[in-house]
């Protein structure tokens, strides 16, 4: 009889580890989660985690500092900053820190998401540090030209001001990475603050606004690639001071299509001084047809992306409310052609809820292994 139950006992722990092995084969999944509209008690933490906890979710990409001028500002963070002003209502309880220590407590990881250079904040703190675009024969704050606050990410004083944030929130939680967003312009006639122009003129021997930006030339070129190089050195900058406080902490960037050479935004600069980068793929946000994440079209966002990074983590990110068909199609060619993919990232610009945190745990869940 014992020998009987032992052989029981050998087989359900086999069938045990099997099942484990296979789920191991899924892919593993992040959220990102925007504080400001999902976290701001404790009892939301307890909900979260228990959500996270019970659908396979490993990580959690949570804002540390607003991102959007909606419901705050841009550049408001969430928790006791001695550098940025808080947001309202997280003053005096430190809801990322409760955050952190139920995640871990439960195996997920914690990534801080820092967006950079869209920053009410910044601007307001220093109307100078505000980007400049060249538009109709005008130069306009880029406020003045869209609405948007961004700040100029070659300017030294706003690189400083960026970097004090990220510092702080490295050196006083215990975080398993730093997400860096919003690094990057939007179109080639950005920055040209009086500032970037000496400091360009000074390198180049010719002032920028000579530039046509409507059209590709020799000199355009040049200019971006000037713009490229300084985003690049930033994040090793970012990578540096990381590693000097605390070295296993990753780094990841969130990245728009590497196609954009507008933006300035190029990954094979900056790829060797990041443990991840997450391409943003919202096809339905350009209308793109969905082919355009994943190939084999040439301006494929994981196409160029994957050239890029030559190896380095490739996390994608995808939207909660597509069609489960889109998804499939999605996930097969994922399976097929970047096979090196293990993370899925999901973005909610709302509030979290049960049904869709089950859902996007589901339609990643085994995809790997399924025939």
């Amino acid at each position: 009889m014992k020998v009987v139950i032992a052989v029981l006992v050998s087989v359900l722990a086999g069938f045990i580890l099997f099942l484990f092995l296979v789920k191991r084969e899924g892919y593993q999944n992040e959220i990102i989660v925007r504080t400001i509209t999902n976290l701001k008690t404790s009892q939301d933490v307890e909900a979260l985690i228990n959500l996270c906890a019970q659908n396979n979710i490993h990580i959690i990409s949570v804002a540390f500092k607003q991102d959007e001028d909606d419901e705050v500002r841009s550049g408001e963070v969430f928790y006791p900053s001695s550098i940025a002003p808080v947001v309202v209502g997280y003053e005096n309880q430190d809801i990322l820190k409760i955050l952190i220590e139920k995640a871990h407590a439960n195996s997920i990881m914690i990534k801080a998401w820092i967006p950079q250079f869209h920053d009410q904040v910044a601007y307001a703190k220093n109307p100078e540090w505000g980007m400049v675009a060249y538009h109709d024969k005008k130069l306009l704050s880029v406020y003045e030209k869209s609405g948007e606050y961004f700040v100029n990410p070659l300017h030294e004083e706003v690189q400083n001001y960026e970097l004090s944030i990220i510092k702080e929130i490295v050196q006083n939680y215990d975080i398993d990475g730093v997400v860096l967003d919003w690094i990057r312009f939007d179109d080639y006639n950005m920055d040209l603050s009086e500032y970037t122009r000496k400091k360009y003129q000074a390198k180049f021997g010719y002032d920028p606004l000579m530039i046509d930006f409507s059209k590709e030339s020799r000199q355009r070129k040049e200019w971006n690639t000037y713009r490229g190089q300084e985003i690049a050195l930033y994040i090793k900058k970012v990578r540096i001071m990381i590693k000097d406080i605390k070295p296993d902490v990753d780094l990841g960037v969130y990245v728009l299509s590497p196609s954009w050479s507008e933006v300035g935004q190029d990954p094979a600069l900056f790829y060797q001084d990041i443990d991840s980068v997450s391409p943003m793929c919202y096809y339905d946000d350009w209308e793109y047809p969905v082919d355009w994440i994943y190939g084999p079209r040439d301006d494929s966002i994981l196409v160029v992306t994957d050239a890029k990074v030559k190896g380095t983590d490739i996390v994608p990110v995808f939207d909660t409310d597509w069609k489960d068909e889109t998804y499939h199609d999605i996930f097969q060619h994922l399976k097929t052609t970047y096979p090196h993919i293990k993370t899925l990232s999901w973005f909610e610009y709302g509030k979290w809820s049960a049904e869709t945190i089950r859902r996007v745990s589901s339609l990643g869940e085994d995809t790997k292994s399924s025939k």
